[in-house]
């Protein structure tokens, strides 16, 4: 497993790629957890080259405190990528990849942009955008590895690929869920006890919908209110919305279509929640 740490290296690196084989890449913030796992082994096992990027993206939070609150753990995450036999490990520093000199942003625009995360967070939209773009350019990947569970981040991703043309693929992979129904999230671990336990309330809620679905409900605000009905079993859960919409614009839909994805997000003390499900074309459930 080969460690680089500078975007000089990353570049020359990437540059002896062009002759050896597909490169999937898996982009993390660190503190691995099953999910990404579940990512890198994909890389490992469908491309010839597997890399995976370890960098906490300052632009991606609401503020400098939420940022040094984000847990990290350098060595459990090492141990995890070379148990899976990873190639490259790239960990480079804030200030290498936001010089003091830095001054360009990629800011999406559109409903996609401005709904959901967008509303609550315009950084983390800007923040995904901008370092994507940085990372593609610089490690070069012929494939991109990205979990369901950040729904609104993949389509900001696919948005950015198709709108500058970005020659790569992109392979999402299912939500990988613990035992109860909780997504996998580096966050978790912030949960008291008592908050990890009402925590798989989110993904009951989005069965909920699910099964309400099936059984022939359309009406939007009335799948909603199922599901907020649900979340409001668990005094600690704050919830935040739940979105019937578009999986590649973010637009509400008005009534079911065959594309659609199920996405809520709530606050839980200090953790923040997100989970999804989608519909896909001849009633394919990714959940």
């Amino acid at each position: 497993m080969h460690i680089i740490s500078t975007p000089d290296e990353m570049t020359e690196t990437a540059r002896g790629w062009l002759t050896g084989g597909t490169v999937g890449f898996v982009p993390t913030m660190g503190y691995l957890h099953d999910g990404h796992r579940s990512l890198i082994q994909a890389a490992h096992a469908e491309c010839e080259v597997s890399i995976a990027s370890l960098f906490v993206n300052p632009l991606q939070f609401r503020s400098h405190e939420e940022f040094l609150q984000y847990p990290r753990d350098l060595e459990h995450d090492l141990q995890l990528l070379s148990e899976e036999e990873v190639d490259v490990v790239f960990i480079p520093k804030t200030e290498d990849i936001y010089p003091e000199t830095f001054s360009t942003y990629v800011t999406p625009r559109g409903p996609l942009a401005e709904r959901l995360e967008g509303a609550i967070s315009p950084e983390y939209v800007c923040g995904t955008a901008t370092v994507m773009t940085k990372l593609f350019h610089l490690i070069r990947p012929d494939v991109v590895y990205l979990g369901q569970k950040d729904a609104q981040q993949i389509a900001i991703i696919r948005q950015l690929v198709r709108d500058l043309t970005v020659d790569i693929h992109l392979r999402i992979l299912p939500t990988v869920r613990m035992p109860d129904g909780l997504a996998w999230g580096s966050r978790n671990q912030q949960l008291t006890p008592e908050q990890r336990q009402q925590a798989p309330q989110l993904y009951q809620a989005l069965l909920a919908g699910k099964a309400a679905i099936e059984q022939g409900e359309r009406n939007i605000k009335r799948l909603q209110e199922i599901m907020r009905a649900h979340i409001a079993k668990k005094p600690l859960l704050r919830l935040e919305y739940v979105s019937i919409c578009d999986p590649d614009t973010f637009v509400e839909y008005d009534e079911m279509a065959e594309n659609t994805l199920i996405t809520l997000a709530a606050q839980l003390g200090s953790v923040r929640l997100i989970d999804n499900i989608l519909l896909l074309k001849g009633s394919q459930w990714h959940i």
